[in-house]
Parts: structure tokens; sequence; C-alpha cells
């Protein structure tokens, strides 16, 4: 019992206002007293308080529908001000439906909170108001109930920013399309750490997901098109799984179902920047977006062939690429970013090489692009394609070059480099790369 009085102390110091803080303070108070109607009609209190503190707040940020709303309340204690019997009925109207009001108008709740919050109302009257007892029995909470509607009423109001729901939406949708955005994911993290999402709702999470979603393939959205999205929506996987990996998952799984021809490549290309939500996507999702990797116009496949690095596109990803030569390829290659993607084709044509002449122009805009991405057993397989393949690569230029650039770089050891060059490309390369070699060392020593 001990432990979880103090767990309900920790409730306090998540309330963002001094005036939450202290009603807050009060309800628990009396939850240890035993008195938990008092506790409830407190937290009620403490609720009410405080959305119409952030209802002003937005309204003084300029918020549309909180600037109508706030000026509705400021009428109604106008009107109580000046004795006038109608604003204490619109007053308690206000207060009535002020859960639905910040819920729906200003989207400040999902669904479940708002019933979670409709029901803390529902028991604050039974508590406050005897004449709901047909009995004559004053109600009697329990402790459960009155813990529960503690922790909700933290959870849900008193803990959040005072800006939420569509506001909040906007304020981040400005702030993710900045051209100086990070696309990083980690930059990303540390870019919204003094955002909205710093201490979201989980309504705001979903909303967010929504419009970064949609919003990508809508030319309308401050987010079209905008890369950075997909390192949004890493964010928010990281931090916010339990909420936003569903939430992903339907969206995205609706948009690629419904999208029409025209918008399904920005869908695609969204997808791609992301290949981890790639994961998400049901069944039927699935199978629009292979064919489309499959059977769509180049021009637009191309910026989205990216999403081949999650298995479940990778034969689809594969097959496209596969039918790719030289000159497309080196494009893929050099303005998609999909060297990893493209590296056994570009390995491929090089193998089919029959003339120096595509030995030089193979090697100079694939094999030079990729070779970062190469690995030893990559090197071992070009030098070996004279013999393996019949590829014309010995005394093509820029195959010359390129052994000189894995001898230059250590990517094998030098002796069994120069015996592999020699078994599979002729005495004469091997003599002409040790003599590059011998040529660096002289320049190394003058």
């Amino acid at each position: 019992m001990t432990d979880s009085l103090a767990d309900l102390d920790t409730l306090v110091l998540r309330c963002r206002a001094e005036r939450s803080r202290d009603y807050v303070s009060e309800s628990i108070q009396c939850y240890k007293a035993g008195a938990y109607r008092s506790a409830i009609v407190n937290v009620w209190i403490a609720v009410v308080f405080d959305l119409v503190d952030k209802i002003r707040d937005l309204a003084l940020a300029g918020d549309a529908r909180a600037q109508r709303i706030n000026s509705r309340y400021e009428t109604y204690i106008d009107q109580i001000n000046a004795g006038n019997d109608q604003g204490v009925k619109n007053a308690l109207e206000f207060e009535r439906t002020i859960i639905g009001t910040c819920g729906m108008e200003l989207g400040f709740f999902d669904h479940q909170q708002m019933r979670d919050l409709q029901r803390l109302r529902e028991d604050r009257h039974q508590c406050a108001h005897p004449s709901f007892q047909s009995a004559g029995i004053p109600h009697r909470p329990n402790a459960e109930l009155a813990r529960l509607h503690l922790r909700n009423a933290v959870e849900h109001v008193l803990s959040q920013r005072p800006i939420q729901g569509r506001a909040a939406i906007a304020e981040l949708l400005t702030t993710i399309a900045s051209d100086y955005f990070p696309t990083d994911r980690h930059q990303a993290w540390i870019a919204l750490g003094q955002t909205p999402l710093a201490n979201p709702s989980e309504a705001l999470v979903r909303g967010l997901i929504d419009s970064l979603i949609f919003g990508f393939a809508q030319p309308e959205s401050p987010v079209a098109g905008k890369i950075q999205v997909g390192a949004v929506l890493s964010v928010l996987l990281d931090s916010h799984r339990v909420t936003a990996e569903p939430r992903i998952s339907k969206q995205l799984s609706t948009l690629i179902r419904q999208a029409g021809d025209q918008g399904l490549p920005a869908v695609a290309r969204l997808v791609a920047t992301t290949p981890e939500i790639a994961g998400f996507i049901d069944e039927a999702a699935h199978v629009r977006l292979n064919e489309f990797l499959r059977s769509g116009p180049e021009a637009e496949v191309f910026p989205a062939l990216a999403v081949g690095r999650h298995p479940r596109f990778a034969n689809a990803a594969n097959q496209r690429i596969q039918s790719l030569g030289t000159d497309r390829l080196a494009v893929a290659i050099q303005e998609h970013h999909l060297g990893e993607l493209a590296k056994n084709q570009a390995l491929q044509l090089l193998s089919e090489s029959r003339s120096w002449h595509t030995s030089n122009d193979v090697i100079e805009k694939l094999i030079v692009p990729l070779f970062d991405t190469l690995t030893s057993a990559d090197v071992k397989r070009i030098i070996r394609m004279p013999t393996d393949a019949g590829a014309d690569l010995p005394g093509s230029i820029m195959y010359g070059r390129f052994l000189s650039q894995v001898d230059r770089l250590g990517v094998l050891p030098e002796q069994e480099l120069d015996q592999l060059v020699d078994e599979c490309n002729g005495a004469f390369v091997a003599a002409e790369l040790r003599r590059a070699r011998e040529e660096r060392q002289r320049s190394i020593e003058g």
C-alpha cells in the first residue's frame, strides 16, 4: 500500500500547471484519507480548469477554433458577473460538454480518452449531487475507481502541453516541412525534442501519422514529397511503437490500396524512404506495390526501388534492376543511391563484357561508383571473370585502374592479389600491376 501511495504522489510532479498540481495534491490527500468522493470531485475540477487554460492559450496563439470557444466561455462569465441567471446555465452546459468540445473540435483526445474523461465527469456528478441517488444514499466510490480517475486525468490532460490536437499537428508539419529539417532519424529525434512530440498524447501521435502519410501524397500538404517524413516516422516508431506501428500499418495500407495510378508513385517513394515500414502493410497493399515495381514507368519506379531493401519487395525490385542496361543502371546508382541493390547486376554486366570498350564503360559508370560497397569476395569475382565468364578485361584501361585502386587500398593482400591476377588475367597484367605499385613506392620515397 505504501508503494502505491508513493506512486500516486509522483502524479503531482507530472502536472504542468501549478493550479493543477494543487488540486491533484488535494485529491491525493483525500484519497489517502479514504474520502474518495472528494478525491474524484477535486480531480474533475483540476481537469476543467486545465482545459479552460489550454483553450485560452490556444486562443492567444491564434487558433481560430479555440478563439471561438474561449469567446463563448468569456461571454458566460460576463453574464454571471452581471447577475444574469442564463450565464450560470450556459456555464454549466459549457462544463458538461467541455470534454467533447476539446476532443472533437480541438483534437485533444482520441475516442478512448474521451470515454475515460466522460466517465470521470459522470462519477463526479454522482459524488457531488445527492439528488442523483433515488434511494437517498450517498454514492460511495471505491479506492480503485478514485485511483483510476486520478491517473487518467494526469495522463490524458494535466501532463500534456497546452498545444495538442490540430494546432500541435499544424505546428509539427510546419517544422518537418522545412528544407532544413534533418533526414537522419537520430538528428530528427533531436530536432523534435522541443516540439509537442516531447510529451505527446496518443491522439497526437496518431493524428500526426495520419497527416504525414496522407500528406506525403497530397500536393497541397506542406510535407508533400518531403523525404524527411520517413525520418519522422522512424522517430515515432522508436519512441511510441505501441501506438505508431498499428497506425502506420493501417493508414499506409489504406493509402496504397486507394491511391490512384497518378498518386501511387509518391506513396511508393514514402515506403522507400523508410524500408522498415514496408513490413507493416497488409497483403492487398503488398500485391499492388509489388506490381508497381515490376511494371510501373521507369521514371516513377526508380525513386521507389530502395524499397527492395525490405525482404517483402526484394524479388520485385531485383527483377526490375536485372532488366537494366549499363546506362540506366548508372542512373539508378548515381541519382537514386541504389548501390547495394544494383551491385549484382553491375557485376553481371561486367562479366558479360566482350570488348575493352564495353569493359571501360561498365567499370567507369558502374564499378567505380560502387567501389566502396565491394567486398573482397566481389573483387575476387571481378578478377576471375576473364577465366570464369570469358570477360574481356585484361588490357582495358579502366580495369588496370581498378586493379591499381584495389592494390593501393589493400582490399586484398599483395601476394594473394598478384597470384590471382597472374592466374586469371595473364602475366602481362600482373606485371603492369607490380610496375604501378613500384612507381607509387618511388613517388612516396621521392
